[in-house]
């Protein structure tokens, strides 16, 4: 009841700011200063044409670009495959924390406009994107400039606890030439999540059910700096830091009850991660050797740690039954090393040139133990301990061809060697190498149309979590890890049209396909799960997104919206039948309507998205993870009182549900060794109904933000 008053009282709020201001007109100022301008095929925004959104970071900027979405690059190591779709002055940023989190560190305040152009225009090392964003900032002019802060509250359906955040960032000009950034954070998450459990007979009788609990407490402290050396006229340093400890707990519980309602298991436990934190240092060198050629190094040094203990008591109806203690470590590291020379030959050809080398490791222990009152016992788990190191080295090259004023071809090619070392209970090295091409050419078509087609060989990295196994006390299972996996390749192919329309329209289309050659998936080994390749398979869909204005419907509005349909494709070790990729979605989509009340200094909006179901593939059973209500995100903000900015939100206000089925089968009596999956023969099936978690929870927050 309390949260449905909340979420009435904001739909009231912003029922009346609308009344209000619905047909109010645009002054004719902020108009003509929020054009965009486009020159050799770069559209630039000014940071006027953002003002009507409030932005208090450059990614509120950056997420307003129309018909873009920013794109954090793939979770790989090294540098390469990584890159995001976001520069900052022109430069891919020394750093392998998401460009996203990046962009939440710079205030609003000190970006000067932003720049839309494509991959192959930007003379960075930043290559095999179609499309880019360069955030401008202003040159630092005064010893300091205004502390920005964001202060937030979180109202967390279920767990009765207050979350907060707390945000201040500040930049300094050390001198003419050196200018710093700091950050400081403090990040809380306080959750609880609650489900419904019942398990079915194949006939569909209830056998039993049960009622579970998850109550996160995450709380940390985030610090990082930014310095920026223009050495010279021709050198350029930047450095940055990152330093990230927190303090986690969960709770957890679980209760089986019979179908008379009685009581008959208890589980109680609990979850410690002590020594907890991520660190970051890196930084570049650029050098301009003349207006045609210059040089960058970069260096990034990365490592993590946790240290994680669980402790579950199992209660029959006569009282403590076993008691298991798990101890898990896992730390993690990175060096990486990486130089290149572009040399911009003439005005329709450049040339990118380079090497990178890393070195990576990870380092897992994994014990648990069973106590039936005379004492703990340790529990043999193959592969449990494990320690995986990889030396890289790529060298790269890339030709930019500006075939003419309106077509331009880009053609790469990586080649990648390494060698992976595991040791601990499973002893293996092995080494690696392959050649990755890729071409991408874009096409001018007009001044508002834009064609790009690309081809490219992807290789995976190797997952190294997975060479060690894991374990889950809750859904009662483990996997294996496996030191013979096999990183997934692919051809990949992609066709892009955009066509951008007024000033703040734009809508891309795309059809893409993947040939993937070994899918990454669960195999069987022995009676057990483990982590491992299928064989080859196929991906292909299309995508789309844009903004458009609204107003000729609705004054000072507009909406954006994205969507994928994709369709996969691979044939089951276990059923020998074709079926999906495991954990991949068929679809989804987002719409996000936002409309500016000018007279009130105001904006309210409203979210909705959905997505279609997941599943997983194991030995014994078939997993299928559905969220069939649409989410709803709701927002009011404004600018109108004591200059900062405030905004009201109330998230997920559906309070979706989140729905888990687990259909198990049974055993062949007469061929033990067939899978129980493929013999069709239901065992047993257990739905979950989960409430709470990141898809389930209600959240009610206000956020004020602003300078001093």
């Amino acid at each position: 009841m309390r949260h449905l008053k909340y979420a009435a009282g904001l739909t009231a709020l912003i029922a009346g700011l609308s009344a209000d201001a619905f047909a109010q007109s645009e002054p004719a100022s902020l108009a003509d200063a929020a054009q965009s301008t486009t020159e050799d095929g770069v559209q630039r925004f000014g940071a006027r044409y953002f003002e009507r959104y409030n932005p208090v970071t450059a990614a509120d900027m950056v997420a307003r670009v129309p018909g873009f979405e920013i794109d954090n690059g793939e979770d790989r190591r090294g540098f390469g495959g990584t890159a995001g779709n976001v520069l900052v002055n022109g430069e891919r940023p020394s750093s392998k924390d998401d460009i996203e989190d990046q962009l939440k560190r710079i205030p609003a305040g000190s970006v000067e406009r932003l720049e839309l152009l494509s991959g192959s225009s930007a003379n960075v090392d930043v290559r095999g994107q179609t499309q880019l964003v360069n955030v401008v900032l202003r040159e630092t002019a005064s010893a300091s400039s205004p502390t920005t802060y964001v202060l937030e509250l979180r109202d967390i359906q279920y767990s009765e606890k207050v979350g907060y955040t707390v945000q201040l960032t500040k930049s300094f000009a050390l001198s003419d030439k050196i200018d710093l950034n700091l950050d400081f954070q403090t990040p809380n998450l306080r959750g609880r999540g609650e489900g419904f459990e019942q398990v079915f007979a194949p006939d569909g009788t209830l056998l039993s059910y049960r009622e579970t609990y998850g109550q996160p407490n995450q709380q940390g402290v985030q610090v990082s700096a930014g310095l920026k050396w223009r050495a010279s006229e021709k050198d350029t340093l930047n450095f940055n830091g990152l330093y990230r400890p927190t303090w986690n707990s969960q709770g957890i519980g679980v209760q089986v009850y019979n179908t008379q309602g009685d009581v008959v298991t208890t589980v109680a436990g609990r979850s410690e991660y002590d020594n907890n934190y991520k660190m970051e240092f890196g930084g570049d060198w650029e050098h301009a050797f003349s207006d045609s050629l210059s040089a960058k190094l970069i260096g990034l040094y990365a490592q993590s740690n946790v240290d994680q203990s669980d402790v579950y008591e199992t209660y029959l109806t006569s009282g403590l039954w076993r008691t298991q203690t798990i101890e898990r470590t896992t730390e993690t590291g990175e060096r990486v090393g990486r130089g290149f020379l572009s040399w911009k030959i003439n005005p329709a050809h450049t040339v990118d040139a380079g090497l990178e080398g890393a070195f990576n490791f990870r380092d897992t222990t994994l014990d648990v133990a069973y106590d039936f009152g005379s004492g703990p016992v340790p529990q043999a788990l193959a592969v449990s301990d494990a320690r995986v190191e990889e030396v890289r080295v790529e060298p790269f090259v890339t030709h930019v061809w500006k075939v003419s004023d309106s077509f331009s071809l880009e053609s790469g090619f990586v080649f990648e060697m390494s060698r992976i070392t595991q040791t601990g209970d499973e002893e293996k090295e092995r080494e690696f190498s392959y050649p990755k091409p890729r071409v991408i050419a874009s096409w001018q078509a007009g001044p508002e149309d834009q064609l790009r087609f690309s081809v490219e060989r992807d290789v995976s990295q190797l997952d190294f979590s997975q060479f060690a196994s894991s374990l889950n006390v809750v859904d009662a299972f483990s996997i294996l890890g496996n030191p013979d996996l096999e990183p997934e390749k692919a051809w990949k192919y992609r066709a892009e049209w955009e066509k951008r329309f007024s000033r703040r329209g734009a809508v891309t289309l795309a059809a893409f396909y993947d040939q993937v050659e070994d899918v990454e998936d669960l195999v069987v080994i022995g009676t057990g799960d483990a982590y491992g390749n299928l064989g080859e398979g196929t991906r292909a869909g299309i995508e789309v997104r844009g903004t458009q204005r609204l107003g000729f419907l609705i004054p000072h509005s507009e909406l954006r919206y994205s969507g994928k349909w994709q369709q996969t494709e691979v044939t089951d070790p276990i059923t020998g039948e074709e079926r999906r990729f495991a954990g991949e979605r068929d679809w989804n989509y987002n719409l996000a309507f936002r409309q500016e009340l000018p007279n009130w200094k105001s904006a309210w909006g409203i979210t909705t998205s959905q997505k279609s179901d997941s599943y997983e593939f194991k030995r014994i059973e078939m997993i299928r993870n559905a969220v069939p209500e649409n989410r709803v995100d709701l927002f009011v903000e404004t600018t109108r009182f004591w200059g900062v900015t405030i905004r009201a939100q109330a998230s997920n206000i559906g309070h979706t549900g989140q729905y888990r089925t687990r259909t198990f089968y049974q055993a062949d009596p007469n061929d033990p060794t067939i899978a129980p999956r493929g013999t069709g023969v239901l065992d047993r099936t257990e739905f979950r109904k989960y409430k709470g978690g990141p898809e389930g929870t209600q959240v009610f927050s206000i956020r004020v933000s602003g300078t001093f």
